[in-house]
């Protein structure tokens, strides 16, 4: 059971007194991920209760699971890593509006409860939603912080957007440079690189996604390059590990020069070093 927040000292007098003030998100803009293929079965949000909802990690065993949002019309309730109610939202496609959120607020974006709604009207999904928050109000006698009025980070916004991973070639294998050459070029041209398993929405490792999720946070303005496309980048995962002489990937690229792995990021960012390096460069 989520704990969502702790309980006022004094309860609200209705449900409906407490959250007249609280207006509902508009519907979150669609930002295109790459998931697998999925199966999910719409549920009627006006009969399921918050509570009794699906909760879903955003990462289980060190993988990403944002495949398994479905991407229809629906409600969800974001929880942080103490289980603790953050935001509802409502959107049109649940899975581009948790990516977006794990973009933007990864320290918040713990694990989430959803609900597809059949009648995708703009009236349900606002029923739904304000169903969900009426039930969180008389759960804990508060709105949740990330819908309390004036509370912008998890309002939709226009959808920025998201830079393609960067490839060495056009697909059609290496001829007249070597890979090390072109991982040469890409590292000594832009300023942060990322060489990661996956791509910028769909990280396929735990490490890959903590190193990106660092980089949000910090708000780095970065490249992404996966190591795991063999169509476009031939032989990256091995060559990008002897370029830089570290035998783990992803792999942190600051003006020209190695980092390290997620672990050593973590530590500098930490410290506020990654920050002050990315500045000064």
């Amino acid at each position: 059971m989520h704990s969502l927040m702790q309980t006022s000292s004094r309860a609200p007098a209705s449900r409906a007194a407490f959250t007249r003030s609280v207006v509902a998100p508009r519907i979150a803009p669609q930002v295109r991920i790459q998931t697998r293929a999925r199966c999910v079965l719409p549920i009627r949000a006006s009969a399921t209760k918050l509570k009794d909802a699906y909760t879903q990690p955003i990462m289980d065993k060190g993988e990403l699971q944002l495949d398994k949002f479905p991407a229809a019309p629906g409600i969800y309730a974001v929880y942080d890593k103490s289980n603790t109610l953050q935001y509802i939202g409502l959107s049109r496609k649940v899975d581009a509006s948790v990516a977006n959120h794990l973009q933007e607020v990864p320290d918040l974006t713990h694990e989430v409860k959803f609900a597809t709604v059949l009648d995708a009207s703009r009236e349900s999904l606002t029923a739904a939603w304000k169903a969900w928050v009426e039930e969180a109000v008389e759960s804990t006698g508060t709105v949740p912080p990330g819908n309390m009025p004036g509370e912008t980070k998890w309002q939709s916004r226009a959808a920025r957007p998201l830079k393609k991973e960067i490839r060495l070639t056009a697909g059609k294998g290496i001829t007249g440079i070597t890979i090390e050459q072109l991982i040469d070029q890409v590292v000594k041209t832009n300023k942060v690189v990322a060489f990661v398993k996956g791509t910028r929405t769909q990280p396929l490792c735990g490490f890959s996604h903590k190193l990106m999720t660092l980089l949000n946070e910090t708000k780095a303005d970065y490249e992404v390059v996966n190591v795991l496309d063999e169509v476009h980048n031939p032989g990256l995962r091995e060559a990008i590990k002897t370029y830089s002489q570290w035998p783990t990937i992803p792999q942190l690229y600051v003006e020209g020069e190695f980092v390290g792995g997620a672990d050593i990021v973590e530590q500098m960012v930490a410290k506020g070093e990654l920050q002050a390096m990315i500045k000064a460069k």
